[in-house]
């Protein structure tokens, strides 16, 4: 029997999924044309010179620092929420089965949450430590992003931590007081909407850690690093012994010769395993092509759909709109903030636009298959 109580996003021509479904098709669209312009090398160049214009204030330093460390980190608080929405629905669903051993041991959940808790906050706590006393090529308490003071990283983690400890724990209080406690995590199925979001995050990391890998594209920060260096003569010296290779030549302390710089779409992995003088990264998510910062600010995106107000997504009110408006702010923010901060082409960005817009759908309508049975 055909099962007509498929979950959707939103209804179809219903107001509310063309006020979500537009400003996503204006994105893809742009920059699907952004990363047909820029398969002309010169022409991502010139937008990541351009753009790079703004480190030259106060504002895009802070800026720039505090949004690559949002990045770095905003991915594992939707995880940790995920995890602890599947982890009440299969203590629950076995309690209403009459599972004793499920009741008896659910202190399992509440010790998820302390833990968790405490963990995250230590993990932390010991990163922004570390950070004035790690040496990152140019000696301690040297940006090697700005080549600058540290001050604008520190303060960048600090404001991140901060802000992503209360959204853990705001998650967190959502998840027990207002899902469990009201009896719609499971009447509303979030576990389905849990899948989706890990899912999600599973399958895009995999595409872009093997793209990243395979491409082995370098930064723009990599193709001028002969420039950067030479404002901080004072520094050259700490690079030269620290056994760091961000630049081009013998020493790794040159600009990237122009017939090496590569477009996106040509991959330059057997150039960088070929030319010892090319710069080098320890793991392939180091290198730039796609974005995982921004697939990371996709990847929160899909919290969205904790706050709907039923298993069929279709009761929008106005604050999940202002949600969803608020997102498109901070992803875009995140976009331009990574290419100023020149750890990323414009390229790198737009196409991982394209990609994680189509594999919301990919990952939505391929869950719905897997588990149409389970869809009640």
């Amino acid at each position: 029997m055909k099962n007509n109580n498929k979950i959707n996003f939103f209804v179809k021509k219903n107001s509310s999924f063309f006020f979500f479904f537009i400003p996503l098709l204006i994105i893809v669209l742009v920059s699907a044309g952004v990363v047909i312009a820029t398969g002309w090398y010169s022409v991502d160049y010139k937008i990541s010179e351009e753009l790079a214009k703004g480190l030259q204030s106060e504002f895009g330093k802070y800026w720039t620092r505090f949004y690559e460390q949002l990045g770095n980190t905003e991915l594992v608080v939707i995880i940790l929420v995920y995890i602890a929405i599947i982890l009440e629905t299969l203590f629950l669903t076995k309690i209403n089965q009459k599972k004793q051993g499920f009741k008896k041991n659910y202190w399992v959940v509440d010790t998820y949450y302390i833990i968790i808790f405490i963990g995250w906050v230590g993990f932390n706590l010991i990163n922004i430590i570390l950070i004035p006393n790690t040496d990152y090529g140019f000696g301690k308490g040297i940006d090697r992003t700005l080549l600058d003071d540290i001050k604008y990283q520190l303060t960048g983690a600090i404001i991140a931590f901060t802000l992503q400890t209360m959204l853990l724990v705001l998650g967190f209080y959502y998840v027990r007081y207002h899902l469990v406690k009201k009896q719609r995590i499971l009447v509303e199925q979030f576990w389905l909407k849990a899948v989706k979001g890990l899912s999600y995050v599973i399958i895009t990391y995999v595409v872009i850690v093997v793209l990243k890998g395979t491409t082995s594209r370098t930064y723009y920060y990599n193709a001028i690093f002969g420039d950067l260096i030479s404002t901080r003569p004072d520094l050259l010296e700490a690079y030269k012994n620290s056994g760091f290779q961000y630049g081009y030549g013998a020493d790794h302390a040159s600009n990237i010769p122009w017939e090496l710089q590569y477009p996106w779409w040509k991959p330059s992995l057997n150039l960088v395993d070929s030319n010892a003088y090319m710069p080098r990264f320890k793991l392939p998510w180091e290198y730039a092509f796609p974005s995982g910062h921004v697939n990371a600010t996709y990847c929160t995106a899909t919290g969205i759909l904790l706050f709907l107000k039923n298993k069929n997504n279709d009761k929008v009110n106005w604050k999940i709109k202002v949600l969803f408006i608020f997102w498109l702010a901070h992803v875009l923010s995140m976009n331009f903030s990574l290419v100023v901060e020149r750890f990323h082409w414009i390229s790198d960005t737009a196409f991982t636009f394209v990609f994680s817009t189509l594999m919301i759908l990919v990952i939505h309508f391929s869950v719905n298959k897997i588990f149409a049975k389970k869809i009640k």
